[in-house]
């Protein structure tokens, strides 16, 4: 029986693809770059800061220091289009509802998980908030899955987990968690999702309520 359920955050409970895609855009006007259109930035939306600074910067810049920009922009803009994906919420309220656990396992910065759930008044409601900077080992790695589950004493195999990317996927098959991949996220279009071997493919949050209820 599950009893945790466990989400990535971009690209899986919230759509932040517009603030971050403003964000590379506002660095690239900033240095005469070619903007990037927003098809081009919800791709990589899950893939961290560099994954955007790639798309314009060649090797000789301040990666660094171009990385520090793009994150003061974002944390003063995270807030501007940013929403939970629909449904979303409804989920969240089921989950509680039926006396089960949830909560976020995301290679994300904490001070910018947190803000956007502080915002939306979930950050004293959800049961544990694992991020990149916890000093564990980032996704694809099983560490933070597993150190999720051992926060509130319950079995990896009472858990799934639900991520938009293949590090998603890797990370809760090494943590033997169910995984389920939530392709209303930032798939590429390239990308061979049927080999990745997650449990369950959704196309729509609601399709969680079907797990919520099993």
């Amino acid at each position: 029986m599950t009893k945790l359920f466990l989400f990535d955050f971009d690209g899986t409970l919230v759509d932040s693809a517009p603030d971050l895609i403003s964000s590379a855009n506002y660095l690239f006007t900033k240095y005469e770059k070619k903007s990037i259109s927003y098809e081009e930035g919800r791709e990589i939306a899950s893939d961290g800061v560099n994954a955007f600074l790639r798309m314009r910067f060649e090797d000789n810049y301040d990666f660094d220091s171009l990385a520090d920009e793009f994150l003061i922009h974002y944390s003063n803009n995270i807030l501007s289009n940013t929403t939970f994906f629909e449904g979303i919420p409804e989920v969240i309220e089921l989950i509680k509802k039926k006396n089960l656990y949830w909560g976020v396992v995301t290679n994300k910065p904490r001070n910018l998980t947190e803000k956007i759930l502080k915002f939306y008044g979930l950050i004293n409601h959800l049961d544990v908030l694992t991020c990149g900077d916890d000093g564990l080992t980032p996704k694809p790695s099983p560490d933070m899955l597993i150190s999720a589950c051992s926060k509130l004493g319950i079995d990896v195999k009472d858990t799934i987990y639900i991520g938009d990317g293949l590090r998603d996927i890797q990370a809760a098959i090494s943590a033997k968690i169910e995984s389920v991949l939530a392709c209303y996220g930032y798939l590429k279009v390239n990308d061979d999702i049927e080999s990745w071997g997650a449990d369950y493919l959704i196309h729509h949050p609601d399709e969680i309520i079907n797990l919520v209820n099993n």
